[in-house]
């Protein structure tokens, strides 16, 4: 459209008709390219979560794997190795009181991975570089691996 032409319906409806052929081809295309939401985003899987712990109780690797579930949530089952049991909404008070070095690498996890990524956010915004979401513990199970109580 030129500087100083008439607006008029005619020249909106052709505007019209090129937005909204990108919109109906993004709302069909779930129809015909359907996906699956799996939760949120996580670091690292729970096999590759499995190896590192073992590689750790051989002395190959150190972290810290902390639950950022309630102490409920923990005392009902948690992945056997971990260390620290710390709420995601307290995490961010409490860690400065440990001692766990800016540069340690520190694993998180929680039920769905969601919490773990808010408490991991909170970490790195705290000034930890080495923060790594594992994602939720029943990823842990699904994968058919154990808790411990």
């Amino acid at each position: 459209m030129c500087f100083g032409a008439k607006l008029s319906f005619e020249n909106f409806s052709g505007l019209f008709a090129y937005m909204a052929l990108p919109i109906i081809f993004f709302f069909f295309s779930f129809f015909f390219f359907p996906f699956r939401y799996d939760g949120f985003a996580q670091d690292i899987s729970p096999k590759q979560l499995k190896k590192m712990i073992e590689e750790r109780k051989e002395g190959k690797t150190n972290f810290v794997l902390i639950d950022v579930r309630t102490k409920e949530e923990f005392e009902s089952g948690y992945i056997p190795g971990t260390d620290l049991n710390i709420s995601h909404d307290e995490i961010g008070e409490k860690i400065g009181q440990l001692n766990i070095k800016k540069d340690d690498t520190i694993i998180l996890y929680c039920r769905s991975g969601r919490r773990s990524e808010i408490a991991k956010q909170e970490l790195i915004k705290r000034g930890y570089r080495k923060v790594i979401n594992a994602g939720g513990i029943k990823h842990w199970v699904e994968s058919g691996f154990e808790l411990k109580k």
